[in-house]
């Protein structure tokens, strides 16, 4: 398996755009082209979770209800037996008085007449006051009963509408969501070919190097002889160091339709003035001032990777190959440097790299 460093250049740009809009919802190519697949799935799924959760809901409050009706139940009854017994502690003691009046002496008649009138007013207040006795002292349970059973009637009777309003944000956050990664819709199609190709690549021997996002910036700008072009930096989508030489990967992909409508040679041009720019560079930094290889000079290859749509064009030192063909073509060179000088190379251009 090939050595891979960096991170895609794309993938990072794709990553900032999404954090600048707070989307965290989605840590790879993958997950961002399963929520294009399942767009319509995943509105159903937030709809039917809302109903599930009402469902719930509806559920809990009926079981509290019954609970509280059944405390309701039980508190009456108690207090209805409280009364009952207080009725028939009166009662025995006005009995007692009026037996009591038939012996005394007319002095204590009139404390015991007295007595008596007290505790029959009493009784007949309690007989009088016992249901508004004992809605006095349930009131609180009631009030709290009749809320329930109101929150309850509306729920079953709205219960369409409140799942869809429960819904609102998400399905809010979903469109923005696919708003955003339609206005992404290029840089998620350039990440996920620089993915592919980074994939593709892995697969290659354990003496190829690649190194994604190659940036160098320069002090003094490299001269493009031929343009007269100042060149101050270079971005390299991947770089592949091997044993047959160093190859520079640009990625594109494209529909078939984008490829009529574009013109290719902006990013061949793209290539050709990276591949001079970092030839001039290694040559005067790498294979004559740092390393003593003798005769040998750095060999780069250009490369233009279609991970979509392809194109039969031809053009001067640019070669043009689909993602199946990219791992055969690199591996076609014969051998111009030994592992170690291929890894010190790799690691040499890494040092360099932004």
């Amino acid at each position: 398996m090939a050595h891979i460093y960096r991170q895609i250049d794309s993938t990072k740009t794709l990553r900032a755009e999404l954090d600048s809009r707070n989307i965290s919802m989605f840590n790879s190519i993958r997950e961002i082209e399963d929520f294009k697949r399942n767009y319509n799935s995943l509105k159903e799924d937030i709809l039917i979770q809302a109903q599930i959760n009402l469902q719930k809901e509806i559920a809990q409050k009926s079981i509290k209800l019954e609970s509280l009706k059944e405390d309701l139940k039980e508190h009456v009854i108690s207090l209805e037996d409280e009364i009952k017994s207080q009725i028939h502690i009166l009662e025995t003691k006005v009995s007692d008085l009026n037996e009591r009046l038939k012996n005394e002496s007319f002095l204590t008649k009139v404390f015991i007449a007295i007595r008596r009138w007290q505790n029959d007013s009493k009784l007949n207040q309690l007989i009088t006051n016992r249901d508004q006795r004992i809605s006095r002292r349930t009131a609180s349970i009631v009030q709290e009963v009749e809320g329930i059973q109101s929150e309850l009637d509306q729920l079953i009777q709205n219960r369409v509408k409140i799942a869809n309003d429960r819904s609102k944000n998400e399905f809010y956050e979903l469109e923005r969501t696919k708003k955003a990664i339609e206005e992404l819709r290029t840089i998620i199609a350039g990440a996920k070919g620089e993915y592919a190709v980074e994939q593709e690549l892995r697969k290659l021997p354990n003496n190829f190097y690649v190194i994604n996002d190659y940036k160098l910036d320069f002090v003094r700008p490299i001269i493009n002889k031929q343009t007269g072009e100042k060149i101050f930096s270079i971005q390299i989508d991947h770089l592949v160091v091997s044993p047959g030489g160093v190859f520079i990967l640009e990625t594109k992909n494209w529909s078939q339709k984008s490829i009529k409508s574009i013109n290719l040679r902006s990013p061949i041009e793209q290539i050709q003035r990276s591949s001079y720019a970092l030839f001039v560079f290694m040559n005067k930094n790498i294979s004559i001032n740092t390393h003593h290889w003798g005769s040998k000079q750095i060999s780069l290859k250009n490369i233009l990777v279609m991970t979509g749509a392809t194109t039969t064009h031809k053009f001067q030192y640019v070669k043009v190959k689909e993602l199946k063909e990219l791992n055969v073509y690199l591996k076609y060179f014969d051998a111009i440097y030994s592992d170690n000088e291929t890894k010190w190379l790799a690691n040499t251009l890494l040092d360099y790299c932004d």
